[in-house]
């Protein structure tokens, strides 16, 4: 679905009715399982990704009246998601005042899928609460398989200097990830 169409459908989550629900079904269809992904990756339990779905959809319909259509439809998808994203991070960082213990080492000589599994999800999450912008832009890149231009597009940044960004972002993801490759 290409951004026109994603405007069309966000103009139609404004019109209220038959058009709003038609567009949210449409808008669900296309996106629930990138967004399900995005947030998991991230860090959120598969148990609260259903609940985050319905408040993402909901933060849809409340902040779609601010939508201008200009061809940047799946971009203002994404930064609502993302905003999402960090309501919870804060919500979850209010819950758990307690320090963070760092138990995500793997013994020598030991393999754990599960283990690392949990240590690169929670690195993702930290990375994703330290550089927003670029976790966002890797989502773009990996999970909607946009092309570098289309993510130079959504960043507002020319092409060369979103090939450097994806270059910084990817060695500074390196640092958060090895941890957990290295035991």
């Amino acid at each position: 679905m290409n951004n026109a169409e994603v405007d069309a459908l966000i103009v139609d989550l404004q019109a209220g009715g038959a058009q709003r629900k038609h567009a949210v079904t449409q808008l669900y269809s296309e996106f629930s399982g990138k967004f399900t992904r995005f947030l998991q990756l991230r860090g959120a339990p598969e148990s609260e990704s259903e609940d985050l779905m319905h408040d993402i959809f909901l933060a849809f319909i409340k902040r779609c009246d601010g939508f201008t259509p200009s061809g940047q439809g799946r971009g203002w998808l994404w930064s609502v998601v993302r905003s999402k994203l960090a309501d919870r991070y804060r919500q979850t960082i209010k819950e758990n005042t307690e320090s963070y213990e760092d138990n995500w080492q793997v013994e020598s000589g030991s393999y754990d899928e599960a283990r690392l599994q949990a240590c690169i999800a929670g690195q993702m999450s930290v990375f994703t609460q330290d550089y927003p912008e670029g976790a966002q832009a890797l989502s773009w890149v990996i999970d909607d398989e946009l092309d570098l231009r289309s993510v130079a597009e959504l960043l507002g940044r020319s092409y060369g200097a979103t090939r450097e960004f994806m270059s910084q972002i990817r060695s500074r993801l390196r640092a958060y990830i090895d941890p957990c490759l290295l035991g």
